[in-house]
């Protein structure tokens, strides 16, 4: 059977790969890649980047993925010392780290979501009110519709592509508070808020769930379809980070999480980055 096959023209790979699929059974894929690849950085990509490893690995079975957290900078820093092949991001780089030749591929967008308690009756706040929440100049619920209760302001860490990304958008032309509790995760930012319920903080999108609500920013609720429009402005980029342009497995993990398959899993976490 075999030599009527190559008569037929098809190349010894292609002999051996239909071969070994009816000794086993089924088709092989006889291209898959194979390797190790380390990811480290943002808590907010952390999630999707897992998703998408579950399904670069189930094409690719002999390639191994190990994921972990710290903070955007913390992935960026370790992509450049190469203790890392990729570094996630929620935040655009810098300058100087562009110099250093970090080089940023956008996976997907994300809406920051200003969050508090279920049982907080406030559902709407403006820009300038959680500015001045975050710099310690109001206080007191009731000073924005709510209670006649301290305010327990709730951060991110200076690591954080979030916090980057929240001064940015908010804090302009001020400075946050002392006394904003500040967490290294996502995570912990909103078990703070769920457990207090007098608490303020932001999120990722990806983590708002019924645990704490979403406030409404200016009058625009932080909605996916709000997002998707444009209506809703506090939206931003999530990026992979390499150093230098990315190459060899590194390139393939990043080109399908772009792809149709990689952006279908993206899309049940954010918004795509197209």
């Amino acid at each position: 059977m075999l030599s009527f096959i190559k008569r037929r023209g098809f190349s010894t790979v292609a002999v051996l790969a239909l071969a070994m699929s009816l000794v086993f059974g089924g088709p092989m894929n006889a291209f898959a890649l194979s390797g190790s690849l380390k990811l480290s950085g943002s808590t907010t990509v952390q999630p999707v980047a897992e998703a998408l490893k579950a399904g670069f690995v189930k094409k690719n079975p002999s390639v191994s993925m190990a994921i972990a957290g710290g903070g955007s900078g913390v992935g960026i820093s370790d992509v450049l010392a190469g203790r890392v092949n990729i570094g996630m991001s929620s935040r655009a780089l810098k300058s100087t780290e562009k110099s250093k030749g970090a080089v940023g591929y956008a996976i997907a967008r994300d809406a920051l979501t200003v969050v508090v308690n279920p049982n907080n009756p406030v559902k709407n706040l403006s820009a300038d009110q959680i500015k001045k929440i975050y710099s310690g100049k109001i206080t007191n619920w009731k000073q924005v519709g709510g209670k006649d209760a301290r305010i327990v302001v709730v951060g991110r860490t200076a690591a954080s592509g979030t916090y980057d990304f929240f001064k940015e958008k908010f804090m302009v032309g001020a400075t946050m508070s002392s006394t904003v509790k500040a967490y290294s995760s996502n995570g912990l930012v909103r078990s703070a808020v769920a457990g207090n319920k007098n608490a303020i903080g932001y999120l990722s999108m990806a983590f708002v769930n019924t645990t704490v609500r979403g406030v409404s920013v200016g009058g625009v609720a932080p909605t996916r379809t709000n997002a998707l429009s444009g209506k809703y402005k506090y939206v931003r980029y999530l990026w992979f980070i390499t150093k230098g342009s990315a190459t060899g497995l590194r390139a393939s993990f990043i080109n399908y999480a772009r792809g149709t398959s990689g952006q279908d899993v993206v899309k049940k976490y954010y918004l795509p980055y197209h």
